[in-house]
């Protein structure tokens, strides 16, 4: 028994040695030191480390290519680039994780609820509410330190989806799934827009579109974010200027408050889109101005009108802005940018004869038709033929005629009574005789067409015809008609070769002279200068372009003569019977 004792004690404290000595690191012989610093050397070439969804382990051979990493199936459609300096980072963002040198691994990971990622045998790395470029450098710092002999990187791979509220006047109140390149704008969208007036709209002023049937504001919008923040969104400057600040990106948590619309203010005259706009409070007429698309370059930046009403919401008060003195680079000074009021009315006026157009128009039978710059008040009709080359050998002097754009726009009240009248049955007559040659000649007349005689003008040379032009005036040159339409009721009606000399009846008889319904003594020559209707027998000679027109007799209707006739001769008996009677007392 003694003997066994000893040795189990033996065994015992030969144990508890070895032990300690591995337990306080017992001192190695330098040539043990070598060996096992060779061993570990030829065993950490003989294997790698590999991150995997289960941990790390051991590998006896490099893979020849990148493993095949799954990636999500839904994206969504980016407006821009990212940009990581101002992206944040939240719960259900996905990152790949790529690990090369040493290793050669691809990882796919997601942030999870917390606001964390989980890196395998790196551990939880807090990343929410951090900007894309910090999170990515935190990530890096953290998976270098695990391995410190490889090369990482890491990419945003996806980004989150997450749940908004959309409230107030839109068409579908509710709880809307949203990614985190998400606007406001879109989820108004997903809303079904922002409410409009039900039933017909009367016709919208100046300035007014469709948009004004909308019940709910576009440029007031409130989102209130978790963490107590309100940024008032303006979708009109958003949609007019494309100013992105004014319908930011949503955040988790979000809540989008559609208002009703409120207050206007209108701006008119020399801006690019006049009109009526919403109101948003803190606005400057600058900020007005450059939502109404800019000022036209007419624009008079002195004297400009304000209308305003006062406190009592009734008394409207004028005063006049110099927008040379407004400036939009002084935040601090707020009277120098003019905020504006609920109710305003702007008018900024254009300066007079900016850039003013002086042209005429030239048609017809000249070597350079079209339009010629004047100076109105110098500019003769002969310089511009000049300038147009001149006169081609079949231009019609005769018929040739200036229309002024003045005259085309004048409304004559005399002849539009005449006209009235005329439209109604009986009218013409109840016209006196004035009225109605008044009411003939100027139904045949060519409205704006001035007195110019080209003839005696480019033939005669009588500068009495040499007009001054104005803007808009139409020189028409035709081609010569050297003809003469001889119509109605001749044999051969018809256009005859114009020969000069010729009296009206050369001219019929070259058609074969009057059918046998030709009303003779109605005949007319309407004259193709004038448009005036003359009796043969007023004619002293036909010239080219002249008409002739022989009417149709007029047909007889002998059963209305019979009964006139009949009425008349029965009151004529009667009348005879009468005076008989009375002598005859």
């Amino acid at each position: 028994m003694l003997k066994k004792s000893k040795i189990s004690f033996s065994l015992m404290l030969s144990a508890f040695i070895l032990l300690t000595m591995c337990a306080s690191g017992f001192p190695q012989t330098l040539q043990e030191l070598l060996r096992e610093s060779q061993y570990r050397q030829s065993e950490a070439q003989s294997r790698k480390p590999e991150i995997s969804p289960l941990g790390l382990k051991e590998v006896t051979e490099k893979p020849t290519e990148m493993p095949t990493i799954s990636a999500p199936e839904e994206k969504t459609a980016l407006d821009r680039r990212i940009d990581p300096e101002k992206y944040m980072v939240g719960p259900g963002d996905e990152f790949m994780l790529y690990l090369w040198g040493q290793l050669d691994q691809g990882q796919l990971l997601r942030v999870n609820p917390e606001g964390k990622l989980l890196v395998p045998y790196v551990g939880p790395i807090e990343v929410a509410e951090k900007t894309l470029a910090r999170a990515k450098k935190e990530i890096i710092r953290r998976v270098k330190k695990r391995y410190d002999k490889i090369e990482v990187s890491v990419e945003l791979s996806n980004v989150r989806r997450f749940r908004v509220f959309v409230t107030g006047e839109v068409e579908i109140p509710g709880t809307y799934q949203a990614w985190a390149v998400d606007r406001v704008s879109d989820m108004i969208k997903k809303a079904g827009e922002i409410r409009v007036m039900a039933g017909p709209v009367k016709t919208a002023g100046i300035g007014e579109t469709a948009r004004s049937r909308e019940i709910g504001s576009r440029r007031n919008i409130r989102l209130s974010r978790r963490n107590g923040e309100t940024i008032v969104v303006d979708l009109d400057r958003f949609l007019t200027i494309g100013d992105l600040e004014a319908n930011p990106y949503l955040k988790t948590g979000d809540v989008i408050y559609v208002p009703s619309k409120g207050e206007t203010v209108t701006i008119l005259g020399a801006i690019k889109a006049q009109g009526v706009y919403e109101f948003r409070k803190g606005e400057s007429l600058l900020d007005l101005i450059e939502l109404a698309g800019g000022l036209r370059e007419n624009a008079q930046l002195t004297g400009v009108e304000m209308v305003r009403y006062k406190d009592d919401g009734v008394t409207r008060e004028h005063f006049e802005v110099n927008l040379n003195e407004l400036d939009r680079t002084n935040p601090e000074n707020m009277d120098r940018k003019l905020l504006l009021k609920g109710g305003d009315q702007i008018i900024i006026r254009h300066l007079p004869d900016w850039h003013r157009k002086a042209l005429v128009w030239l048609y017809g039978e000249v070597k350079y038709a079209g339009p010629y710059p004047i100076v109105e008040g110098e500019t003769t009709l002969t310089e511009i033929v000049q300038k147009a080359g001149g006169f081609t050998k079949d231009a019609f002097l005769t018929k040739a005629e200036i229309s002024r754009w003045a005259g085309r726009q004048a409304v004559d009240p005399e002849f539009q009574r005449l006209r009235s009248m005329a439209n109604v049955q009986g009218g013409i007559e109840a016209m006196r005789g004035l009225e109605y040659a008044y009411f003939k000649t100027k139904s045949r007349e060519k409205r704006g067409v001035m007195a110019v005689d080209f003839e005696r003008l480019f033939v005669e040379g009588d500068l009495a015809q040499d007009v001054l032009l104005k803007h808009g005036d139409s020189i028409v040159i035709p081609k010569k008609l050297e003809m003469v339409n001889v119509t109605g009721e001749v044999r051969y009606p018809g256009l005859i070769p114009f020969v000069p000399g010729e009296g009206v009846n050369a001219y019929i008889d070259r058609t074969g002279g009057y059918s046998w319904n030709a009303d003779q003594g109605k005949a007319r020559v309407i004259k193709g200068k004038t448009g005036v209707w003359m009796k043969l027998d007023q004619v002293e000679r036909v010239e080219a372009g002249d008409t002739i027109f022989i009417p149709e007799k007029a047909e007889v209707n002998w059963w209305e003569i019979v009964r006139d006739t009949s009425a008349v001769l029965g009151q004529l008996a009667t009348f005879v019977i009468l005076a008989q009677s009375i002598a005859g007392l």
